[in-house]
């Protein structure tokens, strides 16, 4: 692998001056940015596969949504349509995306936006009656034609950028001197128990400028939950220790050995089935994950997923009754390490306060 690597070398050389040369198109104004007057937080990385973004853009909708109209507009990946939609009661994954549908389900009072064009997207979001107050542009980074007025870079703690190549031969989009353009660098998925120390280390390595604020974070489980039957009062706990055997672990996002590794605290056999990020989930595999674990002499394992491939289960169409009994989600929140959360938070709404 790492011969091959070596071997597309030459190659991200050329991706990364290519990706250079455009980004300082749009620093000279040739190619052009659009600004609004309403506040825009865009939510980003350079790294392909999962950071963590999703939940860094979850946090800021519970921090800003009692107080504005918030909207979220992003490409919408992994969607089987083309062009503008504002997601409405009839969409699923399969229209606007999994992130997107997943943001509608779990934020029913904001608006939910894809497009690929993201300034056509800005056309439509505009010209409704009810306009949003804060747009969030998800995965939005490279997007430049449509200037944020505040822009988190979200980086993954176990895959440093400065250790990194641009792709193919790495996993950078564009090169680490991008970070830059960013307002606020969150370092994610860190250890609990990350120390000041060696959290200067990062910061040495990142060299953020004057203007950055550096925040570090880690991915905190909460109590999972179940999407059958919810007059069932028994706890995930409840239902293992009365059906305990074994446990079934189903994902199919980036780098799922942490949702794996989590679920080790329940102290049961682990049995893991594993898809391709943004995996759409067919019948037969669903029918799979039923019988996965099943034999004449136990009872069927009670099996657990991401709350982003729970999203895309409920969407297929293919989801038993019988399965979605036992069939758990692992919903996840980031929370800021050395008691920055409130400063974090601050920064964000002052911002948006500062336009109204």
């Amino acid at each position: 692998m790492q011969l091959f690597r070596l071997f597309l070398l030459p190659f991200s050389f050329v991706y990364c001056a290519v990706s250079t040369i455009r980004n300082k198109l749009f620093d000279l104004g040739i190619l052009k940015s659009q600004s609004y007057k309403l506040p825009l937080i865009s939510i980003g990385n350079i790294t392909v596969g999962g950071t963590g973004k999703t939940p860094v853009t979850e946090l800021l909708l519970h921090t800003l949504g009692d107080k504005y109209k918030c909207a979220t507009l992003s490409r919408g990946y992994g969607r089987k349509t083309k062009g503008v939609i504002l997601a409405g009661d009839a969409d699923n994954c399969n229209t606007i995306g999994d992130e997107p549908m997943q943001m509608k389900l779990k934020f029913p009072g904001i608006t939910v936006a894809v497009a690929e064009k993201r300034v056509e997207g800005m056309v439509r979001l505009l010209n409704r009656d009810e306009k949003p107050e804060v747009i969030l542009l998800d995965d939005a980074f490279q997007h430049r034609y449509v200037k944020p007025g505040l822009s988190i870079l979200v980086i993954d703690y176990n895959r440093p950028p400065w250790k990194d190549f641009c792709l193919p031969a790495g996993n950078l989009r564009e090169p680490i001197s991008a970070l830059k353009r960013s307002d606020i660098i969150l370092v994610n998925k860190c250890p609990h128990n990350l120390s000041k120390e060696k959290a200067e280390l990062i910061r040495n390595k990142l060299r953020p400028a004057s203007h950055h604020k550096l925040f570090f974070s880690v991915i905190q489980y909460e109590e999972p939950l179940c999407l059958g039957n919810t007059n069932n009062k028994l706890s995930f706990r409840d239902k293992l220790a009365e059906n305990g055997e074994a446990l079934v672990a189903v994902a199919g996002i980036g780098n799922p050995q942490p949702f794996y590794e989590s679920l080790r605290q329940f102290g049961v056999p682990l049995r893991t089935l594993s898809f391709r990020d943004h995996h759409n989930f067919s019948q037969a595999d669903l029918k799979k994950i039923e019988e996965e674990g099943c034999n004449k002499n136990t009872r069927r394992p009670e099996v657990i997923t991401t709350e982003k491939d729970a999203v895309r289960m409920i969407s297929s169409g293919f989801l038993t009754e019988s399965l979605k009994e036992r069939l758990w989600y692992l919903p996840i929140r980031i929370e800021v390490l050395f008691d920055q959360q409130d400063i974090f938070e601050k920064i964000i709404t002052d911002y948006v306060e500062s336009h109204y």
